[in-house]
């Protein structure tokens, strides 16, 4: 019973924080089966292989510092965790950034994946966590600091990540593309890092490092709150650009305005179009501008163009007539 109500009490904030990060991605909506996969990866392969290296790597530092030190746990905690799980979380990323490459358009992708990764590890961590716990008051403590005070962190950390693969996404430097991907996981392990420290020395700096982590996670929720602004910017200027020249064979001028301003978007229902086909349109032409963009910065990449002309085809289908729109 308890488990259950573990389980289901954990569902709640993880659904709060995954429509969060996937708002983020206003009109290109990521694969429902990519973002699954991402967050069993972070559930289930990243958990257990956690655990087992942060095993291994407690050996050594409790033959050298001792078994119950504040010095120990200082070291497994502030150092073992951050490299060991963000590593983990990250390869979520990876993954999907090497086999998808075509799905994985940029850093606000990479935000999305890696936070989904990180929420996927912290849903089954806390039902380790809480499952521990003694009584229901200790149970009610835990649940309101790791899900409402901590609650976002592991995916936020890990979409620091998901950051630096974005960015990497249209470089053609070998070098800097791995300085970006590895710039992203170092920022990650650090934010990760300074939060376990924190609470680790908690009790001997009365509360000061309880702070930091507290100053540490405001500052994570800026970062993600500026990215978010930010987003929604790139995303119109993108939409504006790469679609202006698809006016009017492809998109009428009265439906290429909806599109790039959310404002007009109720000019595609003043025209009658169901909201599937409201999201359908939405959704085609933001793939189809990111296809643009990618022919643009990388060439063919063995089928951009065709993706092009069928998308185009696509939005045709779903378009009102152009007589009305």
């Amino acid at each position: 019973m308890k488990l259950l109500i573990t389980a289901i009490a954990l569902a709640v904030p993880t659904a709060f924080y995954i429509g969060f990060i996937r708002s983020i991605d206003r009109y290109e909506k990521e694969p429902p089966a990519y973002l699954a996969y991402a967050f069993i990866w972070g559930a289930i392969p990243a958990i257990v292989a956690a655990l087992i290296l942060q095993i291994v790597f407690s050996i050594p530092v409790m033959l050298l510092l001792g078994e119950a030190t504040l010095e120990s746990e200082f070291v497994q905690a502030a150092f073992g965790a951050p490299i060991t799980e963000e590593l983990l979380k990250g390869m979520a990323v990876a993954i999907i950034y090497l086999t998808q490459r075509k799905e994985f358009d940029g850093w606000v992708d990479g935000i999305v994946y890696g936070a989904m990764a990180g929420f996927g590890f912290a849903y089954v961590e806390n039902i380790f966590y809480l499952m521990g716990t003694s009584t229901w008051e200790e149970w009610g403590v835990l649940f309101l600091l790791r899900t409402i005070v901590f609650g976002g962190l592991h995916g936020f950390w890990t979409a620091l990540t998901g950051i630096g693969f974005g960015l990497a996404r249209y470089r053609h430097n070998p070098f800097i593309k791995v300085m970006l991907m590895t710039g992203g996981l170092l920022l990650a392990m650090a934010g990760h890092f300074i939060h376990n420290a924190a609470v680790t020395l908690v009790e001997l700096t009365e509360g000061t490092s309880f702070l930091l982590a507290l100053l540490n996670y405001g500052a994570l929720l800026l970062v993600m709150g500026g990215l978010w602004l930010v987003a929604f910017w790139v995303d119109r200027a993108r939409l504006r650009q790469y679609l202006q020249d698809e006016v009017p064979m492809v998109l009428s001028s009265k439906i290429y305005e909806a599109i790039c301003d959310r404002r007009r978007w109720q000019m595609l229902k003043r025209l009658g179009l169901p909201k599937k086909q409201q999201r359908d349109l939405l959704q085609l032409s933001a793939e189809l501008a990111q296809k643009k963009l990618q022919l643009q910065k990388m060439g063919d990449e063995g089928g951009n163009q065709r993706e092009i002309d069928r998308l185009r085809q696509a939005i045709q289908a779903v378009h009102p007539p152009l007589g009305s729109g």
